[in-house]
């Protein structure tokens, strides 16, 4: 003979079944994604099945990060704590834009700091000089690592001109910056 099923059961089943795993018109995501974002929950007629479906408090994080390919500081920056952050944080929390080009000047001078604390010494902006040039219609880059920096941010700024989606670049750009070498991982 054949264990009974409670009756409360048969009923909670009965009532919730219909919405369970049917998918609606105008929904195609199976039912296990329909509370993974609102738009979804919306589409799928779900919204009140999504209890936990977290609602934005306000607008995202807007960060962008001017780095250099090979600075050690910017590195670690991006590899210890910007990338293992933006794992955490849900897609609409925090939004990332990634400028691999540097200081936009690089100084040529001392400073002025005249008994100054170190706090308060200012650059010599008379003795800036700019990172590129416009040579006879040819632009030149000056890298504060050298060459190897400019292939290295050239090389991430075509990914992400290529790539153009932030979620399937940052996760290849975290690789080129966590190993030894940023041009030469290319290679591995």
């Amino acid at each position: 003979m054949a264990p009974a099923v409670p009756l409360a059961l048969l009923a909670l089943v009965a009532l919730l079944a219909p919405g369970l795993g049917v998918a609606l018109p105008g929904c195609d995501y199976p039912a296990h994604l329909w509370c993974s974002s609102r738009e979804i929950a919306v589409a799928c007629q779900a919204e009140s099945r999504c209890a936990n479906l977290s609602r934005p408090a306000a607008a995202p994080v807007e960060l962008s990060l001017y780095y250099e390919s090979l600075c050690p500081a910017c590195r670690g920056f991006l590899v210890q704590q910007l990338f293992t952050t933006w794992l955490l944080l849900p897609a609409e929390a925090l939004s990332i834009t990634l400028v691999p080009y540097g200081n936009a000047e690089v100084g040529a001078g001392p400073t002025r700091c005249r008994g100054r604390s170190p706090r308060r010494c200012q650059p010599r902006l008379d003795r800036l000089v700019p990172q590129e040039r416009n040579v006879s219609g040819k632009w030149h880059f000056q890298c504060q690592h050298g060459p190897e920096e400019c292939l290295g941010n050239m090389i991430e700024t075509c990914l992400m001109h290529e790539a153009k989606n932030f979620s399937t670049y940052f996760p290849v750009i975290f690789c080129l910056e966590s190993g030894s070498s940023v041009t030469k991982n290319l290679e591995a």
